[in-house]
């Protein structure tokens, strides 16, 4: 079976790695602008035996709601095995309306096998502060294709997490801290590095000293805007997100070892290193000095590569003779805990 790497390495030119114009809104974001999670707890109808079976929970639930309605209920509805208990969850930005839908997450607290043809009723979602902030309910979807294993054998995943697509409707507006009357606006930096803090301080005082706009680095991640008061605050942040920056990037590799990806960066070097691993044998070499490795007798398997070389071309090379996943992961993080490679190593 192949090893499955994803690589993506961005090369621009030989001196300048990673050199990328980004806009300023895809680097930071304005405090006061971010979503919210709210939950609650819901009840799902409809499935063809699939339900809960000995959540008192269930019971319970059903009988308060039937009580609602105006209906006695004595029997046991878990029995049916029609319904479930469920956790609905969703993320509400800052600036929805009432009357704005959002999608929402079914998810089963109870034994039910499958929430699948499943229906859920008008569920309250709260917010951390108790406030209900909307309330869901419909036809709980799911996505993805059928799970094969490697020996081409289907597997049914149990369908206990789903999705109602604009299930949510939006009952109460949140408090938007985003508009305030000092017109004083904090850009938050969304991963910390001073260079690129630096850079975004000095594209804003090119772009806006003349009109008496200020700005000043608060924290490692936070610059605050000062925008006077007759000036158009709304004009001023649109014309902010579009400024152009070349962000400073940490070198980072993330690994996924469920799925065999590798990410990376196009500005990860390894420095001259010979690596050994059960028989393979790789060499990143430079300079004239003679070394134990530059006889190839005494080195099996030897896959010589220059110094400096970016590290999607060792892993090409590591996969084109049959190194696994495993050993690709195990190389990468001895090459970091070794010092010759200059990167982090993130394994998910």
């Amino acid at each position: 079976m192949k090893v499955l790497i994803l690589l993506i390495s961005l090369f621009f030119s030989s001196h300048s790695v990673f050199s990328v114009d980004v806009k300023l809104k895809d680097l930071v974001r304005i405090d006061g602008i971010r979503e919210n999670q709210i939950t609650g707890f819901g009840i799902v109808t409809g499935l063809s035996g699939t339900g809960d079976t000995k959540n008192a929970i269930t019971t319970e639930s059903m009988q308060n709601y039937l009580k609602n309605q105006g209906l006695s209920a004595s029997s046991n509805p878990a029995l049916t095995r029609n319904i479930a208990s469920v956790i609905v969850t969703a993320n509400i930005p800052t600036y929805a309306k009432p009357g704005d839908k959002i999608d929402v997450t079914v998810s089963s607290i109870g034994d039910a096998k499958s929430l699948e043809g499943g229906v859920l009723l008008q569920s309250p979602l709260k917010a951390a502060n108790n406030d209900i902030i909307a309330v869901a309910g419909g036809v709980i979807s799911f996505g993805g294709k059928e799970n094969k294993t490697s020996s081409n054998i289907s597997r049914t995943i149990p369908k206990t997490v789903g999705v109602i697509q604009g299930g949510g409707i939006v009952e109460k507006e949140l408090a938007n801290a985003f508009l305030n009357q000092e017109n004083k606006y904090r850009l938050i930096l969304q991963n910390q590095d001073f260079a690129t803090l630096d850079l975004i301080q000095k594209a804003i005082a090119d772009t806006f000293g003349s009109e008496s706009i200020t700005s000043r680095v608060v924290s490692p991640v936070e610059i605050e805007l000062s925008i006077p008061e007759k000036t158009d605050a709304i004009g001023v942040l649109g014309r902010l997100e579009n400024l152009t920056i070349t962000p400073e990037n940490k070198a980072r590799i993330v690994v996924n070892e469920r799925t065999g990806t590798i990410v990376m960066g196009g500005n990860v070097t390894i420095d001259e290193v010979a690596i050994s691993k059960q028989g393979l044998s790789v060499i990143v070499s430079g300079g004239q000095k003679k070394r134990f490795w530059d006889d190839p007798e005494k080195v099996e398997n030897v896959l010589v590569m220059q110094e400096a070389t970016k590290v999607s071309d060792l892993v090409k090379a590591l996969n084109k003779i049959g190194a696994s996943t495993r050993d690709v992961i195990a190389i990468l993080e001895a090459l970091r805990k070794s010092g010759a490679m200059h990167a982090e190593v993130i394994v998910q």
